[in-house]
């Protein structure tokens, strides 16, 4: 009698669970996941190790993104009932969604081994196959941006520190011709009366004009004429033709002649451009207007007999200012080319990687080897061999599934419907 109310009570609750797992199957059709989860708990707490509960809540766990608990079903499943190809779907999906391919590939082949020649299985390692090539070229690419990323910045702070570097090797090398700089000057006359300019010798001219580090030096082309910022056009075009014709390699038999006409010329080409000059004048007018606020906070501090001669520190200053523009000048001239070399380089990179990708397009349908692969694959026949190769008239003809469409067209959303 009491082996009879046992087997009861057993026979109740099994038809419980089993109205629990109907209840389930219809919340999860209807995208009710939550309660579909909670109905098919109820079922397995009555029935813990039916692997038919366990496979239907881990597809629910994995509609709901809880891809973990999915997993945990999903390997219950497979302990219950190690025979049943669905719970190796079932555990290679959440492998699939975790992102981990290669080993949801490996669940999928052991599920064929159960079940050789299942569509479902099949489709399924396709998918996978197809998601692991797709995570690669991904990764790949966002590799391959970080490390254009890091060159970049690894460029830019090169081209700043040979900018800091190249404008500190400059300062010093006008400290160390701090002496030199005018080692030609005119004679000294009396302030209140501005005396002619004397032009000297040919000579005198072509060792002014080429001195040590000209290249900086003859920036400011008032000093390459001879020219205060207040001289007139007329005063220009005197200059001009009086340094032009001492130094002409026509008339100077110094083998720099030509070195020093081409700096008077170029001097000469910046002073006829209006708007050049007026801003030759505003950088020398900065410049000493600096030199000048600086001196006036020292005589605070100081005697003037303590201090370096204020006409010496404008000119240090005036060739400082022309060199920084021009040092600027340069460096971005060389982030421009730099950037349009890699602009070049990426251009070339991109170009390159369209025919690699139309390259390998044309290798894999070339004679229709990615249609034999899937056929042969869909030939595979349930002792484990592969079939023999059919032939006919025209060739064979890939086998289609069931819904109509072909082997290897690929569904983005297909997997999910193969949990359910």
């Amino acid at each position: 009698m009491e082996e009879t109310k046992v087997d009861d009570a057993l026979e109740a609750a099994l038809a419980q669970a089993e109205a629990f797992k109907v209840q389930g199957n219809a919340a999860l059709k209807e995208k009710n996941f939550p309660e579909a989860i909670r109905l098919y708990t109820a079922a397995l707490g009555l029935d813990p190790t039916n692997a038919v509960y366990l496979s239907n809540r881990s597809a629910a766990h994995l509609s709901n993104d809880s891809k973990t608990k999915a997993l945990r079903d999903a390997e219950a499943c497979i302990e219950a009932k190690p025979d049943w190809w669905k719970g190796y779907i079932r555990k290679g999906a959440a492998e699939h969604a975790l992102g981990r391919f290669d080993i949801a590939q490996s669940t999928y082949f052991r599920g064929l081994e159960k079940d050789p020649g299942n569509e479902s299985l099949q489709q399924a390692i396709e998918d996978v196959r197809k998601a692991a090539e797709e995570h690669s070229s991904r990764l790949r690419q966002e590799n391959a941006e970080r490390e254009a990323m890091r060159l970049k910045k690894e460029e830019e702070a090169k081209a700043k520190k040979e900018e800091d570097d190249l404008l500190a090797s400059f300062m010093n090398e006008v400290e160390e011709l701090e002496d030199k700089a005018n080692t030609v000057k005119k004679p000294n006359t009396p302030a209140q009366e501005k005396p002619p300019v004397d032009f000297f010798t040919p000579e005198f001219q072509i060792k002014r004009i080429l001195q040590p580090h000209y290249e900086w030096i003859n920036l400011n082309p008032y000093f390459v004429l001879m020219l205060d910022t207040d001289a007139t056009d007329e005063d220009i075009k005197q200059h001009y033709r009086k340094l032009s014709s001492m130094v002409h390699p026509d008339k100077c038999p110094d083998p720099r002649a030509r070195d020093a006409f081409e700096e008077i010329k170029k001097a000469h080409d910046q002073m006829v451009n209006e708007d050049r000059r007026k801003l030759v004048v505003l950088t020398i007018k900065n410049a000493i207007a600096e030199v000048e606020k600086e001196r006036r906070k020292k005589l605070k501090k100081f005697k003037v007999s303590q201090l370096p001669p204020i006409e010496e520190l404008k000119e240090k200053a005036v060739m400082k200012a022309f060199a920084e523009i021009e040092h600027r000048r340069r460096n971005f001239e060389a982030r421009e080319a730099t950037q349009r070399r890699r602009e070049a380089d990426q251009e070339d990179e991109l170009k390159e990687k369209e025919r690699a990708v139309y390259q390998h397009d044309k290798d894999w349908s070339q004679n229709e080897r990615r249609e034999k692969r899937m056929g042969n694959w869909n030939e595979f026949q349930t002792d484990g061999k592969k079939a023999k190769t059919l032939h006919s008239g025209s060739g064979w003809a890939p086998e289609k599934r069931k819904d109509g469409k072909k082997f290897g067209v690929v569904d983005g959303d297909e997997y999910k419907k193969k949990w359910k």
